[in-house]
């Protein structure tokens, strides 16, 4: 059976979304959780075996295997099972659970968790660092669109007042030089911080990758290490009672079935987050948005053209009702009604209509 990998199926389309990280960092809590719990009810079934039937059978009351699915689910339920049909394991059988499969699995539960963090804490500092560069782009973006603002605002009021004196005339072009100085400035470092972020996206789609391959690798290992040592088991309880062989052949029938990777082919299936990784955010110059309008607005009946105004999408905006419009960044719009001073109504290129936040757009002048 062919293998799906968390490489390919553990990301978001959002620039900033981390549900992959988080989805399979889940995985990887439930997966110890499993182990821990393995662990566990082997020493306590090493102590019952002094103990004999009673206590043994209230063991196979062990949650074990609670967040397994597939393959290891089964084995875990016929190993439960198993635990609740046996009545007496010799002293013997208890010291061989500690030292050959108990002790083992604790050893490499702590080596597991070392792996684990070093992958977590590395891929959590990529994460900041990216939403870090992010907000410092919008930042720089917003700065950089008020800077050219203010700039043609400078140029047009040196145009109004040329027949102004002298003296006023020097103080706007002094304001002008001042403006388009600062637009510069902006424009500089906003640039600068869209390669910067680019940076970050590409270490952190990096890191994420490693990350991916890490973690199913450790998962990999944790199945077959779970699956071997509750063989191992399977083989001391058989040796020390053979009155219980019959089940301890069962469960051997049932661990040959193990597949470690159809377990976590179905994990993958029911838990992925998605394979398509977000696109990388491109600089936007203020002053070249060449924007051509499709054939929508020439359906708009003549003599009433002048009557609708065109807006170009500044940010990305999701839905929140039918009643609304998805935007993305540099989406085109016709706009059919004001309703308010915060949501306009129109049609986007694409047909749809329906509200959008006045805020994310910008309105374009009339060709």
């Amino acid at each position: 059976m062919e293998s799906l990998s968390f490489v390919e199926n553990f990301w978001g389309s959002e620039f900033n979304s981390s549900a992959g990280f988080e989805e399979i960092s889940r995985r990887m809590k439930t997966g110890k959780q499993s182990l821990t719990d393995l662990v566990d009810f082997i020493k306590k079934r090493a102590q019952i075996e002094y103990k004999y039937g009673q206590e043994l059978s209230r063991l196979s009351n062990s949650a074990l295997g609670k967040g397994e699915s597939g393959t290891m689910h089964s084995c875990m339920d016929v190993f439960i099972r198993e635990t609740d049909e046996t009545g007496q394991i010799a002293l013997s059988c208890a010291k061989a659970l500690n030292d050959d499969v108990a002790t083992y699995l604790s050893v490499f539960k702590d080596e597991q968790r070392a792996a684990r963090k070093e992958s977590e804490d590395c891929m959590r500092r990529t994460i900041r660092a990216k939403k870090t560069s992010y907000e410092q782009m919008q930042r720089c973006k917003a700065a950089y669109e008020r800077a050219c603002t203010e700039a043609e605002k400078s140029s047009e009021m040196l145009k109004q007042n040329m027949g102004q004196p002298q003296k006023r005339l020097d103080q706007l072009k002094q304001k002008m030089k001042q403006s388009r100085q600062a637009a510069e400035v902006a424009d500089k470092e906003y640039m600068e911080s869209v390669k910067t972020l680019e940076r970050y996206r590409q270490c952190w789609e990096k890191d994420h990758e490693i990350y991916c391959k890490r973690m199913q690798d450790l998962e990999l290992d944790r199945l077959t290490k779970m699956r071997n040592s509750v063989w191992t088991y399977t083989n001391i309880c058989s040796q020390a009672l053979v009155n219980t062989d019959c089940r301890m052949e069962e469960v051997r029938r049932i661990l040959e079935m193990c597949d470690s990777s159809h377990d976590l082919n179905v994990y993958v299936k029911d838990r992925r987050t998605g394979s398509h990784r977000p696109e990388p955010i491109e600089y936007i110059n203020f002053y070249q948005t060449n924007v051509k309008f499709d054939d929508e607005a020439k359906r708009i009946p003549k003599g009433h053209a002048s009557n609708f105004v065109r807006v170009v999408a500044l940010y990305e905006y999701a839905a929140q009702g039918p009643e609304e419009v998805s935007l993305a960044q540099g989406d085109l719009l016709v706009v059919l009604e004001k309703v308010d001073e915060l949501w306009w109504y129109g049609k986007h290129k694409n047909g749809t209509v329906g509200l959008f936040p006045v805020t994310y757009v910008r309105e374009l002048p009339l060709s």
